[in-house]
């Protein structure tokens, strides 16, 4: 239990710390597009000011060229002109391309500064389809575009965003592999702030087996003197109902006792120290065996089938004290003259121990829950029975010390089935 809660610290703790550096990356790469894809928009726009005011002083109208309502003639320089630096290089210069239309639509000016991995027929594809739904800027399959209409006619000015996406994708591997490298740091802190944190628990725990275990066996002596006293005292006085009350009650003491004292080995793991290969099948046979005599006495269908040569590494005694609890339980809950099956065979490589059982069923808000101690689905029905919820309790703890599985099924209506896999 302890461990269990250990790994869930570790996995809530680790899941936040994860969840924030993803939001923290995500953020930072979105940013870090966005300011990407703003310099490239800024660095078509000086271009295409720089190639009008050229175009200007050459004494030349183009469809980029001065807009309608422009009082500047050719070869007049702007007042208080200052030319844009040029874009930073000609690095810069040789990724960016345009396509110049004119006022009919026609294009009549291609340019691809000579790019080998662009044809224009390629670049003009793009600008076509960008003149079918026409926005002053955004981007498309990897370009960055400018759209600039004028009275002669429309320009649009691509630039080559490779660079910039790629500068992106280099720094969201060197974020993420920074960001893995420190939650595997950080892991080992908050494994050992998990020890840290379930060190009083595993304390209040261990004191509660170690009062479970010293209260059963000081209990056993004074139980043992009661029993033993009524006993005598009942062949002097047969037929004495007050005796059969303190008799009947003390032996469901010892059934509590016993079963506490199993629950205090079993956590203890004391019973790994007897661990030894034996014949499963033959253990599940004969405890199977001993339970036909019960469903002769109640009148119910009881059947069995065991494959043959099946053996675990384990406890003998502790897989015969698991079959007898699930064998009991069976008897105990299935309807009047119900049908009881226990099977066990080959499950991959595993070993696969079914026990069935007609009757009123396990509802599925308590399938959660009766594998806790003490936990009763029927109160009054149970200590009809003598019945104190610690037997499924046992089973699992067996199962678990076996390193296997233990599950229910129920519909709730008909029957009950337990399915335990053991390695």
């Amino acid at each position: 239990m302890i461990k269990k809660l250990q790994r869930r610290f570790i996995l809530l703790t680790m899941s936040c710390i994860g969840f924030i550096f993803f939001i923290i990356l995500l953020i930072l790469n979105i940013s870090m597009t966005a300011s990407s894809q703003k310099r490239g928009f800024d660095l078509l726009s000086k271009y295409i000011r720089n190639q009008s005011i050229a175009t200007l002083l050459a004494g030349e109208s183009h469809p980029g060229g001065p807009r309608a309502g422009d009082s500047l003639t050719p070869g007049e320089v702007p007042p208080n002109f200052k030319p844009d630096k040029p874009p930073n290089d000609w690095f810069n210069n040789m990724r960016i391309f345009s396509v110049l239309y004119s006022s009919s639509g026609q294009a009549v000016e291609i340019s691809t500064k000579g790019n080998p991995n662009l044809s224009e027929s390629s670049l003009l594809t793009l600008a076509d389809t960008i003149l079918k739904n026409p926005k002053a800027k955004g981007r498309i399959s990897g370009y960055l575009y400018l759209y600039v209409p004028s009275k002669d006619g429309t320009s649009i000015y691509f630039l080559d965003y490779g660079p910039e996406r790629e500068m992106s994708m280099q720094l969201w591997r060197i974020c993420l592999w920074v960001g893995l490298a420190g939650m595997l740091i950080i892991l080992v802190p908050v494994i050992f702030l998990s020890r840290w944190i379930t060190k009083p628990v595993q304390q209040a725990f261990d004191r509660q087996k170690q009062f479970i275990a010293d209260a059963s066996h000081e209990l056993k002596t004074p139980l043992t003197i009661i029993t033993t006293n009524a006993e005598v005292l009942e062949s002097a006085l047969p037929n004495n109902k007050w005796l059969n009350y303190i008799l009947e009650q003390s032996g469901r003491m010892k059934t509590l006792i016993n079963s506490l004292l199993d629950l205090a080995r079993l956590d203890a793991g004391n019973e790994k120290n007897a661990f030894q290969n034996f014949d499963l099948s033959k253990a599940v046979r004969n405890t199977a065996l001993s339970f036909e005599s019960l469903a002769y006495e109640y009148e119910k269908k009881y059947s069995f089938e065991i494959a043959d040569g099946l053996s675990l590494y384990g406890n003998e005694e502790n897989i015969k004290q698991l079959v007898t609890i699930l064998l009991d339980n069976a008897f105990k809950y299935s309807d009047a003259k119900g049908c009881i099956t226990i099977s066990l065979a080959p499950f991959s490589d595993k070993k696969q121990l079914l026990v069935h059982n007609t009757g009123k069923g396990i509802d599925g808000k308590d399938q959660k829950h009766i594998f806790e101690r003490f936990y009763r689905l029927d109160s009054s029905r149970s200590r009809q029975s003598g019945g104190y919820g610690l037997g499924l309790s046992i089973a699992e703890s067996i199962v678990k010390n076996h390193k296997g599985k233990i599950n229910v099924k129920s519909d709730g209506k008909s029957y009950t089935e337990f399915c335990i896999l053991l390695p």
